[in-house]
């Protein structure tokens, strides 16, 4: 474990308004008087080092640590759904590892800070219906079937967007592809319009978003991608004949605001 420093006024007060929680409310997650919080965003108490992880317990909501009970035959409703709630806890640790890797193994050398972002923003993404496959190799995606498949970079893309997406079912395509665009972003250049009018033509769908987008406004960027894949894999299902009608959900896409 690393070692630990006490979390200064400033680190506890943003902490805090990340979270959305009053004073009132992390006095009493953390079992403190509201006058230490109050004191310690203050600067005029010390917090003490462990805060810290106390504060990383609440954020992700885990309870405090109790013993697990010793089950056997006479165990209790309430004494097996603590265990299960101990082991499904232990399970999202180990996801979260798995993930950890999963992404150091998908994303290319050289990847920008701002592609490695927006990379573990889509890392378990789902499509509305299942988990989008994650590929190394885009030429080998599957070419039959009901999925969703997404790469970060794809080897043998002619235009090296920053990940492709395709909904398929079947021979019902639908195909998206990000850029994170680091050359003069915002700007509608030449080589820029006529990149993204042939793609439009060959039926890709086209995201563009600048570094600062996905530095400063990456849930909202996700947020997008999220809605166009789920619109792509309706129209597929749609075209297939697996649904009577395509679902357009209610467009919650943000402007972006200005850097």
């Amino acid at each position: 474990m690393a070692d630990l420093t006490s979390p200064s006024p400033d680190d506890i007060r943003r902490f805090r308004e990340e979270a959305e929680l009053t004073r009132a409310d992390l006095a009493g997650a953390l079992g403190a008087g509201v006058r230490t919080v109050e004191d310690w965003e203050a600067g005029r108490r010390q917090p003490p080092a462990l805060l810290r992880l106390a504060l990383a317990a609440v954020a992700r909501n885990v309870p405090p640590w109790t013993p697990l009970p010793r089950l056997g035959p006479e165990a209790t409703e309430a004494e097996v759904e603590v265990v299960v709630e101990r082991l499904l806890s232990q399970r999202g640790d180990d996801h979260a590892v798995n993930l950890a890797d999963r992404l150091r193994d998908t994303l290319k050398t050289g990847a920008t800070l701002a592609e490695t972002l927006l990379c573990a923003r889509l890392i378990d993404m789902t499509d509305g219906y299942n988990p989008i496959d994650v590929l190394d190799d885009w030429d080998r995606r599957p070419t039959k079937g009901w999925r969703t498949s997404m790469a970060f970079r794809p080897e043998g893309f002619e235009l090296r967007p920053t990940v492709v997406v395709e909904a398929r079912y079947d021979t019902f395509i639908r195909p998206l592809v990000i850029f994170v665009d680091r050359h003069r972003p915002g700007e509608r250049l030449p080589a820029k319009v006529r990149i993204e009018t042939a793609l439009i033509a060959r039926g890709f769908r086209v995201l563009s978003f600048s570094e600062i987008d996905v530095l400063v406004n990456g849930s909202t960027c996700a947020e997008t991608i999220d809605l166009v894949v789920g619109e792509l894999v309706d129209e597929v299902l749609f075209e297939a004949g697996q649904v009577q009608s395509t679902w357009k959900r209610p467009d919650r896409r943000q402007e972006l605001p200005d850097a």
